[in-house]
């Protein structure tokens, strides 16, 4: 049932008296029932921070904080206790998994898995996943929990691309959009087909061009 401003808000929420929350969205969610027996950890205190905009029908889970300026636009998804730093985008019906780190200034239009950290001023379009090494482990089995991908600031995914499993990609590197990665990219390089990195002066196509290379 929606509130009479418009959203649905549940448990213990803060909301900022300057955040604009849109009709339709969803503040304070709780986390989806386990698989296992466990239940999650009981329902945390719900940040919305000065100035930041939910937008329609987004959903923001329990325990997680809405920095200063953050902006979430229509249809996206923040599960459960991630934080998202001051000024960041979350674009394009983004998924952000529980626990995960976003930093400040980034944009975010695809999918950060569970306890992902993504760096200051970063930017993710495509899929940031898990390896999923062992599919019998139990979904929601504690054993099952498995490292989680790091990007440091200013890296750079592009649409469509995968990030697969506990990698770094470092500050000013860039992931070519449909590219496949599974080890890690050091900082300044580019990243392109299936785990083919190379360093950026090295690119001989237009990103070579490109003030994002610019120390």
């Amino acid at each position: 049932m929606l509130t009479d401003q418009g959203f649905v808000r549940l448990g213990s929420c803060k909301i900022d008296r300057t955040a604009r929350i849109c009709s339709g969205a969803i503040i304070g969610k709780p986390f989806r029932p386990l698989l296992v027996s466990e239940d999650k950890d009981a329902q945390r205190e719900t940040i919305i921070g000065p100035d930041a905009y939910v937008g329609y029908y987004a959903i923001v889970g329990s325990g997680s904080v809405l920095s200063r300026g953050v902006i979430v636009d229509d249809h996206c998804s923040i599960e459960s206790d991630i934080t998202l730093g001051e000024r960041s985008l979350i674009i394009y019906r983004a998924h952000i998994c529980n626990e995960a780190q976003v930093g400040r200034d980034c944009v975010i239009g695809g999918l950060v898995a569970e306890s992902v950290v993504v760096g200051d001023r970063a930017r993710v379009f495509g899929k940031i996943v898990h390896s999923q090494h062992d599919p019998t482990l139990g979904w929601d089995a504690q054993e099952a929990t498995e490292l989680s991908a790091v990007l440091e600031a200013e890296a750079f995914v592009g649409f469509d691309a995968l990030v697969i499993g506990k990698v770094v990609v470092g500050a000013r590197a860039y992931v070519c959009a449909g590219a496949i990665v599974t080890r890690d990219v050091p900082a300044g390089h580019v990243a392109y087909s299936v785990n083919k990195i190379v360093p950026f002066k090295q690119w001989k196509g237009s990103l070579s061009q490109s003030r994002y290379f610019e120390q």
